[in-house]
């Protein structure tokens, strides 16, 4: 991974797999910020990954040297974990369907309406006791339906009147954005409030480099997930592989979703036979079932959808269906599990997280990046083309060969080192002259 530009006073420090932490001026830690930050992301979305990861990044950011008054600001006005609309499914559904053209006009109107009624007075009381806004976690700089443009644009906006500083944190970069989607984007770079930008990947880090950020002199430093510190968020203890037989989870995803945010998706039918192959491979082999989702709509749905014919595949008690409400019940289960199959990539990260062995379900880059990152990539399964048996055998390989404890420490640990950076920057910025 290459390190990111710097000035001749920057301290550039290297970990042990090569990952560059950079610390602006001399490689001396300033005194705590003590700044009231709030950090924008969708925390409280139906998916729960996107609060797990909010949970950790809060946590963290105060540890590290931020005030007890630190906390995240819903993008979409949300204010507490709740299932989510069910209509969310059929709206995402539409959407699908329209051309490109007539799929950003739709979501104009609405897009403007909120921007309006909703979210700009959320952001500005959210605001008005803050030092500074970190827009972080999450697939956050990308452009789908001009949503994450419009909504970090006015965040933008509003740090602007107020003349505090911005920092992005740990989001991911997607590519494919329209030209107005480009457009509000320069604008908000254009109010020159944001300080620096860590993107959590090498391909974000790229992709961002190439969509702004060297031409706004704001090239993107590559950290850890925040999603990654879920296992000490929660207090987790390491694994003991002494344990009697833990269940597999199989993380169920809506093909809707798939459909919606990956160019290339298997069809409900071919998806729905692939699930339940899986789980027939793995039953067959005496092992027991825990399907869950991540909590939006439309994966509850699916796993309901799918549940008479999973819960046929075995004796009483061979298939569990657990409901999972908030991040800290999501991290919980996936710790307490023997290895877990998944689409959802913080179903993913929290299962690294915890020790617990993983078959990841391929369906957009970012997953894939994810995995690159922590040198997994032969946990990674394309459904459809690997058959439901064989993507059981490779999950259960995995869960033989395990996750290193010394390996999980180190990556937790560069987790934590990345936020710590974070406050440092803040930090320093704060006290300028």
């Amino acid at each position: 991974m290459t390190a990111c530009a710097s000035s001749p006073n920057d301290a550039v420090l290297y970990d042990d797999v090569g990952l560059p932490y950079v610390l602006r001026g001399p490689a001396i830690r300033p005194h705590r910020s003590d700044a009231r930050a709030r950090i924008f992301n969708v925390k409280y979305s139906p998916n729960l990954g996107d609060g797990l990861l909010s949970e950790c990044l809060e946590q963290a950011l105060i540890e590290s040297g931020a005030a007890a008054d630190t906390w995240s600001v819903d993008l979409a006005g949300r204010t507490g974990y709740a299932s989510g609309p069910e209509g969310r499914a059929m709206q995402m559904r539409v959407l699908h369907t329209l051309p490109d053209p007539l799929r950003r006009l739709a979501v104009r109107l609405p897009l403007a309406v909120q921007s309006r009624r909703l979210w700009r007075p959320h952001y500005r009381q959210a605001l008005a006791e803050a030092d500074c806004a970190v827009i972080g976690g999450g697939n956050l700089i990308t452009d789908l339906d001009l949503n994450f443009p419009t909504k970090i644009g006015l965040v933008v906006e509003e740090c602007a009147r107020r003349s505090l500083p911005v920092f992005v944190y740990g989001c991911g970069v997607s590519e494919h954005w329209s030209a107005r989607g480009r457009a509000l984007l320069e604008r908000a770079l254009d109010r020159r409030v944001i300080r620096r930008v860590f993107v959590r990947d090498e391909r974000s880090r790229h992709i961002w480099n190439e969509l702004a950020g060297t031409a706004w002199g704001l090239e993107a430093t590559p950290v850890r997930d925040p999603g990654l510190l879920a296992a000490e968020r929660y207090g987790i203890p390491p694994r003991n592989e002494n344990d009697e037989p833990r269940p597999i989870g199989i993380n169920i995803t809506s093909p809707i979703a798939l459909r919606y945010h990956a160019r290339e998706a298997p069809s409900p039918t071919e998806l729905e036979a692939w699930y339940l192959t899986l789980a027939n491979a793995l039953v067959e082999q005496g092992h027991r079932i825990a399907v869950f989702t991540n909590g939006s709509p439309e994966d509850r749905a699916e796993a309901r959808r799918l549940r008479p014919a999973l819960q046929a595949l075995g004796a009483h008690g061979a298939v569990s269906f657990p409901e999972l409400s908030t991040p800290a019940e999501l991290t919980r289960f996936i710790a307490g599990l023997g290895a877990v199959a998944a689409f959802r990539m913080h179903a993913v990260i929290a299962a690294y997280s915890c020790g617990v062995p993983f078959l990841a379900l391929a369906w957009d880059p970012k997953l894939n990046a994810f995995l690159s990152s922590i040198d997994r990539e032969q946990w990674l399964c394309r459904p459809l083309q690997v058959s439901g048996a064989a993507a059981a055998a490779q999950l259960l390989d995995a869960m033989r060969k395990g996750i290193p404890e010394p390996e999980r420490r180190r990556v937790i640990g560069q987790a934590r080192r990345g936020v710590i950076m974070l406050q440092d920057e803040i930090a320093r910025d704060l006290t300028r002259p």
